[in-house]
């Protein structure tokens, strides 16, 4: 007697449903994606620190990244705020659909829904200004502290807590662009899809992302002279992670401690200049003890800095920066 052949069902409307769904979600995350500055290995960035601040990271191997709320800049994660809304209003006039109804949730939502509310934003903060004397007053104790070049590696980013490395952008008209651009990519994309609830849902996050991400990318142009990159790491409620806490000028600061690699690697360094009102011998003496102490080798070019000295010239910090 032949063998039974077994019967091949089709394909149900659920299995089916979950890969277009699928499909969407990638697409989605695809837009959120391009909204990313990605900048090429070996790119340098400098953090400019006090010199115990320096101490700090070579010895801890981490950066302190303040919550957003404790930052000295009282706009933080709310400068694009008003743009977010009227860009997603522009939309919503000529949307229909699914388009419609996700704009329609997202306009409604998003006052209670800004990222500064939801969760806490750790920022460690970079610039791509080297040796800038404006940064050395502001942030170098006045040309007393350290600069730390740290070059961009072709390695993955650390997952616990993760983190992204994010170009700031100082530019309300580029803010605007950006939103008319990622907004109407996932009101094309949901327009080319079927109008059903699941799809819906993708699309009213995947705004939300988008408007959370040029939050934290936006910053007002009279801090345009940073050229600032920062590593963002997202603080959700209920993951167990506790910010740290230190008092500055009368001022609660919360932080928490991150790092720029992962597997424990020590922090690759391309250059550490010396501020130019240090005493730059005793200082590179005891940058080696420290960089010894690490275990950083001479030898590890990628790991290992020159250490080098402000151009700068030297200034009396009480009677202001020399022009």
């Amino acid at each position: 007697m032949p063998r039974s052949r077994k019967r091949l069902r089709p394909k149900s409307r659920r299995t089916k449903a979950r890969r277009a769904s699928l499909s969407l979600e990638q697409m989605f995350d695809q837009v959120v994606r391009d909204m990313y500055d990605v900048q090429t290995p070996g790119t340098v960035f400098y953090h400019y620190t006090t010199w115990a601040g320096a101490q700090k990271i070579l010895s801890s191997q981490q950066f302190r990244a303040t919550a957003h709320d404790c930052t000295n800049d009282a706009a933080e994660l709310v400068s694009a705020n008003s743009i977010i809304i009227e860009v997603a209003k522009e939309l919503r006039e000529n949307a229909t659909g699914t388009a419609a109804k996700v704009l329609d949730l997202f306009i409604h939502e998003y006052p209670n829904r800004k990222v500064n509310k939801l969760i806490t934003v750790g920022l460690a903060c970079f610039s791509v200004a080297r040796d800038d004397k404006e940064q050395w007053k502001r942030y170098g104790d006045d040309g007393r502290g350290i600069c730390l070049g740290i070059p961009r590696l072709d390695e993955p980013s650390p997952m616990n807590p993760p983190a992204a490395l994010i170009k700031v952008d100082y530019s309300e008209s580029s803010w605007r662009n950006n939103l008319r651009k990622s907004f109407g990519k996932v009101c094309s994309i949901l327009s080319r899809n079927e109008d059903s609830p699941q799809n819906c849902e993708l699309g009213r996050l995947t705004i939300h992302r988008i408007a959370a991400l040029t939050s934290i990318k936006a910053k007002q142009a009279k801090w345009a002279a940073e050229q600032e990159f920062r590593l963002v790491t997202l603080v959700r409620r209920n993951t167990g992670i506790q910010l740290k806490e230190r008092e500055s000028a009368g001022k609660t600061i919360r932080y928490l401690h991150v790092s720029l690699r992962a597997e424990g690697k020590r922090i690759a360094l391309d250059e550490i200049i010396i501020g130019s009102n240090r005493n730059a011998e005793d200082t590179r003496e005891q940058l080696k003890e420290l960089l010894a102490d690490k275990g950083y080798k001479l030898t590890d070019s990628i790991e290992y800095p020159v250490i080098t000295v402000s151009a700068i010239p030297p200034w009396d910090p009480t009677s202001g920066f020399p022009q």
